[in-house]
């Protein structure tokens, strides 16, 4: 008589052969579910960086206006703290987008050493951590703004503007990047194969 043999749990496998280390399942229509959450997402971090060149954009037009003034001897209002503020805001907008697309640089000087459900598991680490010191970061920076918004405190340059109002899109930039790298590890623990660095498709010059 046949007796049926239970399946057992395998792990999964990377495009280059490598074991990923069993699944975390959440079901069809959960992982349906945070696919399209984390589509939207990814939505919002492509506006971030759409409004950072933007901003690149207009730095260089206040550039061009301050290096004008002092060629032909008119105030310029400000224009160089007013780059200053444009310039942090472009960057910040643009750390989200850029951390998901792995534009930052990694160090994978230890890491590289281990393969599959290892390095998994410390890729998930070191988000849990990452995500822990973002949060933070975002934290403090809202702590920062409201605090400059109940004082009232203003800039010491020429233009005198309410500080709060450079600082807000800086801290909209801090939080969305923190949101960022919380929603990759979501991903590690749920779909590793949506952010696995040892795959072809994330392999790149921005490992290092």
């Amino acid at each position: 008589m046949l007796v049926p043999q239970c399946s057992k749990p395998t792990a999964n496998k990377t495009m280059n052969g490598r074991l990923s280390g069993p699944p975390v399942s959440i079901g069809m229509g959960g992982k349906q579910m945070f696919r399209r959450i984390s589509s939207a997402l990814d939505t919002v971090y492509k506006i971030g960086a759409a409004a950072s060149g933007a901003l690149l954009v207009l730095l260089c037009c206040l550039v061009l206006y301050s290096i004008s003034s002092r060629m032909f001897g008119f105030f310029a209002g400000g224009a160089t703290d007013v780059a200053g503020y444009v310039m942090a805001t472009s960057t910040f907008l643009a750390l989200a987008y850029t951390f998901r697309t792995q534009g930052h640089i990694r160090v994978a000087l230890l890491i590289q050493n281990f393969h599959g459900h290892q390095r998994r598991i410390i890729e998930i680490l070191c988000l849990a951590v990452m995500s822990v010191v973002m949060a933070f970061l975002a934290f403090y920076m809202y702590r920062l703004v409201y605090d400059s918004w109940d004082f009232g405190e203003r800039s010491e340059g020429a233009d005198a503007i309410l500080i709060w109002i450079p600082q807000l899109p800086v801290a909209i930039g801090a939080f969305l990047l923190a949101v960022s790298v919380l929603h990759s590890l979501i991903q590690a623990i749920f779909d590793y194969d949506a952010i696995n660095p040892e795959t072809s498709e994330h392999e790149g010059p921005s490992e290092v």
